[in-house]
Order: structure tokens, then C-alpha cells, then sequence
């Protein structure tokens, strides 16, 4: 097992702990192109919530006449289940996505290594939490409560999006609030795509 500790690696057998080689460690990604990367995930995510969208409507079908709660129930597990297959498939076996190798960008652990599987599902609900039920609340309550009609709604909710991405701006690191909160790295991996 190799981890990356400041700029040394060490490796660690048998309890023993020794150094093996000096190191640096991978320099977080520019923004710029952690921006240009999630748009591109947005198209990827549309898509599979399409896919998604078929199936909880087929769920639909069969749970309205049941339970109208029971039904949406079924719709949002669908969907955050979809999303999450989608992300977890691609973070365990590459530790990227299609458009984080687009933009080559990696997912680290702050240890440096492809975080657990734990680790990447705390990071997945935080952002679960930041770029989708925050702004859904928003809109929700800014539609039902003060009666504002839908365009300015959702633009309003938007507005939460700048809490995750903005946070990149304050943080040394660099890292959107979901990877700070769930202790990874969205690292660049350009420099090691030019050296093979």
C-alpha cells in the first residue's frame, strides 16, 4: 500500500514504516477546468437520469394507484439510485468519470490514493445534498411559500449553487465543499498524462 504524505511516499509492510521514495504529491486541479468538467458531467447525468426518468415511470404506473407518496417515494430512489451507480461505477474502477478523463482530472483520498468506497459515498450525498436537494428545497419553498412565479424560482434556487463551487475560491486547496467535507482531492492529472 503506498500513501503520499507532504512530498514523500512511504510504504507501509509489516508494520513497518519506511521510506521508500521522495515524492510530490498531485497538485489540485484549476478550477477552470473542474467548471468545464462538470458541465460536461451534466450532459453525462441528464442522460442517465433519462434513462432513470423511464423507469420511475413505469414505477409510476403501478404505485399511483397505490400510494401517491409511495410512488414519488419510488421516483426519487430510482433517480439517486441511478445517479449513484453511475458515479460509483466510474470512481471504484478509474477513479474518474468520463468528463473528469476528459479534462484529466483525478478523485483522491487526502492520503493520496482512489479514496474507499466509503469515503466516495460520503462525498456522493454531500453533493446530493448541495447541488440538488438544497437548490429543490429553494425552489419548493420560494414556488409554495412566497407564491414566486417558476423562472424567477429557479433562478433564485440556482443561487445555492455558488455555496459548493464558490467554496473553491476561500479553500487553500481548492476543493468544492462536498470533496472538503468528505476528505477528498479532485487532483490534475495532466501533468501525468504528458509524461506516458
Amino acid at each position: 500500500m503506498r500513501r503520499i504524505c507532504r512530498n514523500k511516499t512511504f510504504r507501509f509492510s509489516d508494520d513497518l514504516f519506511t521510506e521508500q521514495t521522495v515524492m510530490t504529491a498531485f497538485p489540485p486541479a484549476p478550477i477552470k477546468r473542474r467548471l468545464a468538467a462538470l458541465m460536461y458531467e451534466l450532459l453525462l447525468t441528464g442522460a442517465v437520469t433519462a434513462i432513470a426518468a423511464i423507469l420511475a415511470g413505469i414505477a409510476a404506473i403501478f404505485l399511483n394507484p397505490v400510494s401517491q407518496l409511495l410512488s414519488s417515494l419510488a421516483t426519487c430512489v430510482i433517480f439517486v439510485g441511478s445517479w449513484w451507480l453511475y458515479f460509483k461505477t466510474n470512481w471504484t474502477k478509474t477513479g474518474r468519470t468520463l468528463a473528469m478523463q476528459t479534462w484529466k482530472i483525478g478523485l483522491h483520498g487526502r492520503n493520496g490514493t482512489l479514496p474507499p468506497l466509503s469515503q466516495l459515498r460520503i462525498r456522493f450525498i454531500w453533493a446530493c445534498i448541495f447541488v440538488v436537494f438544497i437548490p429543490l428545497l429553494a425552489y419548493a419553498g420560494l414556488r409554495h411559500l412566497l407564491a414566486i412565479p417558476p423562472v424567477p424560482a429557479f433562478g433564485a434556487a440556482l443561487i445555492w449553487l455558488i455555496l459548493p463551487w464558490g467554496f473553491a475560491l476561500l479553500n487553500p486547496d481548492r476543493q468544492f465543499l462536498y470533496d472538503f467535507l468528505a476528505g477528498t482531492r479532485l487532483v490534475d492529472l495532466k501533468q501525468e498524462a504528458s509524461e506516458n
